[in-house]
């Protein structure tokens, strides 16, 4: 007989194996004469959006099902009623709202939630679910010029870039987990400008309190069901079971406005791919999947798509994660896990190829790095064992090449010390730069109706429930880390990119040695607003050491809505034009606003590769504290600043947990002095002289 289990509590790469056993969510022991068993309702909002028809349904169990009555009322997002009916028995009853208001993802509006509430009879039973009124679709259609077919989110007829991350399950052991928990970490999510979370296949259907924080937050939920990395076989029971679980996950989900993608499983197609089995997409008859050895296929493709599109048929289903094209993980087809960076290929991809390895939707991608050293010190008590390749540490890698993969990442991209503090730093840098690397690319892609080349965005992972060495943007006390801060300014809503290239020119068609090498700049901007915003490109050209800038220029550019501009090349400057001297300078880009306040809208400084070629040292940090006492002008001279990390200059680990950068892991130019402000968080004791500010930076 097969049980029906978080996969993850296995063992994964990621968290330990602990298996569990028991109840581990509350029991109840319940009496009642008539209860409601189901409330459920269906949502549709009119392509015009002034329209929304909510069709409320009922089932009752117990007794005088069929005679007693449920009384409805609708409540508006201020708590006012707006309307009301009564069902006889088990039923349904449509109310039609006109000019709603209306829920939307973060960044793209409000999140209003009304409020249906049931009542059987004089208050036997009452129960309440709040709703967002939104539409949304997956649309898969031909791209002009390309192969294949988009794979994007429209909700409320806005077509949505997906960014964000994927989540894990928060602990090893979940009665542990907390309101405040959920709310903190999807509070991290938020702030960091992320409007989707992946649950992933692994783990477990979430509790009801994170939906409602998603719901609450603007964040989009891609919900998996809970297969994942494996061949499930097929036979009555287990059929049953799955079927047992998929309903009850839906009925009790489908409510929920950041809910916009049902997935069958995790990685199942790629398993099957991966080790031969009977697997032909081109054979649709059910009854020789259930005799093949894949005969899981059965459950993605019959029982849960039945299942939600007969409960929850407004809300897109998906086979699997990755899914679609020639194969499972098909760039142009469905989505992708990106993983030739990291683990897939032999040698591995650099993490500077990521332009190369995208798709229609990226759903995980990623680079591992230690947790910050004071979670490592606080849970470490023998300082023998505090260094890199300590048992200890071994033990925090939960896949067997982790510790080789890591060092030739390292070796490949910086200088570095052997310490646990220098290294765990180095491993957290290459862990953001291969997010800046990747997640720019991707969204450079998204270009527009017609071009939505990539859709979407998730980093593998967000959160940890264990403290790992792991793929995490927070470690498991929640610490960010270095790359959180990057994907957060790679998903604000205007940002900047350059990308380095080279020209060859050969003297003649015969020689491999005499070839001239020329460098320049792509460059390139995204607007993810729904409004043109106009403004002034400057593009400068800055030496590593001293800091000197050898070439301005400014551009006036109009930023089109919802999507990547590109805004054509710049050369680099007279001697520094062959490659090698261009290796001395970075190009750094602000977009200024060209009315109005001509505030700094977004910035970026691209560095030549790989960065253990340059020398830092000569850069100089500076930090300025400003009149309102929790605001600092953070700069550089002498040379550009690489990786500068700020912290609270104190010893009370509370006290540095509960001050929350405006941003951090900076790169700092020579008279572009960037503002920092403090929000401090929490009953934690400011000392008497107030906060003080302490750097580290790379060199």
């Amino acid at each position: 007989m097969n049980v029906r289990k978080a996969p993850c509590h296995y063992g994964w790469d990621w968290g330990p194996t602990l298996l569990t056993a028991g109840p581990w969510r509350p029991i109840y022991l319940e009496t009642f004469t008539t209860r409601i068993s189901d409330l459920g309702f269906d949502v549709e909002v009119l392509d015009t959006l002034d329209t929304a028809i909510i069709t409320v349904s009922i089932e009752l169990e117990g007794a005088d099902v069929d005679i007693v009555s449920t009384l409805l009322e609708i409540s508006d997002p201020s708590g006012r009623k707006i309307d009301q009916g009564e069902i006889q028995g088990c039923g349904s009853c449509r109310f039609i709202v006109q000019n709603p208001s209306l829920w939307y993802p973060l960044g793209y509006g409000k999140q209003s939630l009304y409020t249906v509430t049931a009542t059987v009879g004089d208050g036997l039973h009452k129960v309440s679910k709040r709703a967002g009124l939104r539409s949304v679709e997956l649309v898969q259609r031909p791209i002009p010029g390309h192969q294949g077919l988009t794979f994007f989110f429209r909700v409320n007829n806005i077509p949505i870039y997906s960014q964000g991350a994927n989540w894990i399950p928060p602990d090893v052991f979940l009665p542990l987990m907390t309101l405040q928990k959920y709310r903190d970490w999807l509070t991290w999510a938020a702030r960091g400008n992320q409007n989707m979370i992946r649950v992933w296949g692994g783990g477990i259907y979430e509790d009801d309190r994170f939906y409602d924080t998603c719901d609450e937050l603007g964040i989009l939920v891609w919900q998996d069901f809970m297969m994942g990395c494996g061949a499930y076989p097929y036979h009555d029971y287990l059929v049953q079971s799955i079927k047992a679980e998929a309903e009850y996950n839906v009925r009790r989900l489908r409510h929920h406005p950041c809910i916009v993608l049902w997935c069958g499983k995790n990685e199942d197609y790629m398993f099957a791919e991966l080790h031969h089995l009977e697997y032909d997409p081109k054979d649709d008859n059910p009854e020789h999947w259930i005799k093949s050895s894949f005969p899981g296929r059965y459950y993605y493709e019959v029982t849960l798509k039945q299942m939600t599109e007969t409960l929850a048929p407004r809300i897109p289903y998906h086979f699997s994660s990755p899914y679609g094209g020639t194969h499972s993980n098909d760039p142009t087809v469905g989505d992708i896990h990106s993983w030739r960076v990291w683990m897939a290929d032999q040698p591995r991809h650099p993490y500077q190829d990521y332009e190369k390895l995208t798709g229609r939707f990226v759903s995980e991608f990623g680079m591992k790095s230690f947790p910050c050293v004071h979670t490592i010190n606080a849970l470490v008590d023998d300082p023998g064992e505090r260094h890199p390749q300590s048992a200890t540490m071994d033990m925090w890698h939960m896949a067997p090449e982790d510790q080789r993969t890591m060092a030739m990442y390292l070796v490949d991209n910086l200088r570095h010390g052997s310490d646990i503090e220098a290294y765990g730093r180095a491993t957290q840098i290459v862990q953001a730069e291969s997010t800046d690397y990747s997640s720019r690319a991707f969204r450079r892609l998204w270009r527009g109706p017609g071009r939505e080349e990539c859709a979407g965005c998730l980093v593998w992972q967000l959160n940890d429930c264990y403290p790992a060495v792991s793929w995490s943007l927070l470690d498991s006390v929640m610490r960010p880390k270095l790359a959180y801060y990057v994907s957060r300014r790679n998903y604000a809503s205007i940002i900047v990119g350059a990308t380095r290239r080279v020209v060859e020119e050969k003297v003649n068609e015969f020689t491999h040695v005499d070839i001239k090498r020329t460098a320049y700049a792509d460059l390139w901007a995204s607007n993810l607003t729904l409004d043109p915003v106009d403004v002034d490109l400057e593009i400068g050209f800055v030496t590593l050491s001293g800091g000197s800038r050898v070439y301005d220029e400014t551009r006036a550019v109009t930023l089109l809505p919802n999507r990547s501009t590109e805004l054509g090349r710049v050369d680099f400057p007279g001697s520094y034009r062959d490659s090698s001297a261009a290796s001395s300078l970075v190009v750094h880009l602000r977009l200024r606003e060209r009315c109005g306040s001509q505030r700094v809208l977004a910035c970026y400084t691209e560095f030549p590769q790989p960065l253990r070629h340059h020398d830092f040292s000569s850069a100089k940090v500076f930090i300025r504290p400003l009149e309102d006492g929790r605001s600092w002008a953070v700069g550089a001279t002498g040379g550009v600043a690489k990786a500068v990390e700020l912290s609270i200059a104190t010893d009370d680990d509370s006290l540095a947990d509960a001050c929350l950068f405006s941003d951090n892991y900076l790169d700092l130019v020579p008279g572009d002095d960037q503002i920092i402000t403090l929000d401090v968080n929490g009953l934690v004791k400011i000392p008497q002289g107030g906060l003080a500010l302490i750097e580290k930076h790379y060199s």
